[in-house]
């Protein structure tokens, strides 16, 4: 009698009957979840979500001391009184952003709070949100990073900060540059440093395009206009002063350490080093890859320095708090995106640490004790971060030895993007 599943001959050897191989459970699961999750309707729906819950949650549990201080300063500004002076009445910090941004915030100022607030967090999203999708030629891995920052970007919205927005001027720059369009690039930047010093910062990479000087006069042109703004509502000793305690505040706000290197530097090691010691080091640090100047058309490299900055601003700011990392985390992202498949192992580890001790160290995944007893005085939040710009600043450095192997991974990785294989 034949044996079922077995081919009988006479003389033969038996030989198993081959059935079709059967996907395995993850390989199912992955492919699900793409196409579930990593589509565009899907991550809108859920941004769009995060924007009506933080908004929510601020205006019904009465916590829009940020928003406050963006758009009661309008008033003052209008009124001629300083706009750097106390008002713990009104809110309980003081302003610190420039006249012009206190300017600009005049529509949300003269609305109610709950519509304000809602559009002001809605205006942060509407400039990040474009811009994080376009960062890559195909659109799986713009929606990918998207979610990757979701947490982030819900943390900046609770606290009605304006960082999604910074990030999005940061990123139309560079992206804008990459498209030749130089007076949208120079506009972005101008923006970006009227709403925080620092945003300059991705000017930079300016020197990595042909058009470069045009970007920047571009960017001088604007910056001029935008800083000449307040004039249309103060004097000119009003303005001067304005501009004068914008300087000072700034100086004065410069002597905290918060979630950054230096921060790090004193509480893990008792290295009280002069924080304009740590921060030249790291921008020059930044900087030595420049030295590459044969690179800077190569889009690899320009990618690589753009993550770099991205986080670079963050984590040498001695004023950075929780939100800001939301642009550290897409740089980090960018990177890891593009880049993963070049140092497999290590990536995958810091993407755990950046998404367990960056992103939601300050939720209350982690108990109380824990949050207050070890991750903020030990600046839990921005270690992940530096080992990442460390291991981006060593690909930058040897940037000849790396490239061949940075562009496989990023091939690689744009065909591997909806299930993130490793």
């Amino acid at each position: 009698m034949r044996r079922p599943g077995r081919r009988w001959e006479a003389g033969a050897a038996a030989v198993p009957l081959r059935f079709p191989l059967q996907p395995s459970f993850p390989a199912v699961f992955r492919s699900r979840f793409s196409s579930v999750v990593v589509q565009p309707r899907f991550v809108l729906v859920l941004y769009s979500v995060l924007l009506l819950v933080a908004t929510a949650q601020q205006y019904l549990k009465h916590t829009i001391d940020n928003y406050k201080i963006f758009t009661v300063p309008f008033w003052h500004l209008l009124a001629g009184r300083d706009l750097y002076a106390d008002y713990p009445t009104l809110y309980s910090v003081p302003y610190k952003y420039s006249p012009t941004f206190a300017l600009f915030m005049g529509w949300a100022a003269a609305m109610p709070d709950w519509l304000g607030l809602l559009l002001w967090n809605a205006l942060n999203l509407a400039v990040c949100y474009p811009a994080l999708r376009r960062l890559f030629p195909d659109q799986r891995r713009g929606l990918v990073l998207l979610l990757l920052l979701a947490i982030d970007t819900l943390t900046a919205l609770q606290n009605s900060q304006s960082n999604n927005l910074l990030l999005g001027l940061m990123l139309w720059t560079y992206i804008n540059l990459e498209s030749g369009k130089y007076r949208w690039a120079g506009l972005c930047i101008a923006l970006a440093f009227f709403i925080k010093v620092y945003g300059i910062g991705i000017g930079l990479i300016f020197l990595f395009y042909p058009g470069w000087w045009r970007a920047a006069l571009w960017a001088v042109a604007f910056g001029i206009l935008l800083a000449l703004a307040p004039l249309l509502v103060a004097s000119w000793p009003e303005f001067v002063r304005m501009y004068e305690g914008w300087y000072t505040i700034v100086r004065v706000s410069a002597t905290g350490v918060q979630l950054s290197v230096m921060g790090v530097l004193e509480t893990w090691f008792g290295w009280p080093i002069p924080k304009g010691v740590v921060q030249g080091l790291g921008l020059a640090t930044l900087l030595l890859p420049l030295l590459h100047w044969r690179s800077w058309a190569e889009v690899h490299y320009r990618r690589l320095y753009v993550a770099a900055i991205l986080i670079f601003v963050v984590i040498f700011n001695q004023m950075a708090e929780s939100p800001t990392f939301v642009i550290a985390v897409a740089g980090f992202g960018l990177w890891f995106l593009a880049y993963h498949r070049s140092v497999p192992g290590l990536a995958w580890g810091l993407l755990g640490l950046v998404l367990v001790f960056t992103s939601l160290s300050p939720s209350d995944l982690f108990p109380a004790a824990v949050r207050n007893g070890v991750f903020v005085p030990y600046k839990i939040k921005a270690v992940p971060m530096i080992l990442a710009w460390l291991l981006i600043m060593v690909q930058l450095l040897w940037y000849p030895r790396w490239c061949a192997r940075l562009a496989q991974a990023d091939a690689e990785s744009a065909r591997h993007t909806p299930e993130l294989a490793a």
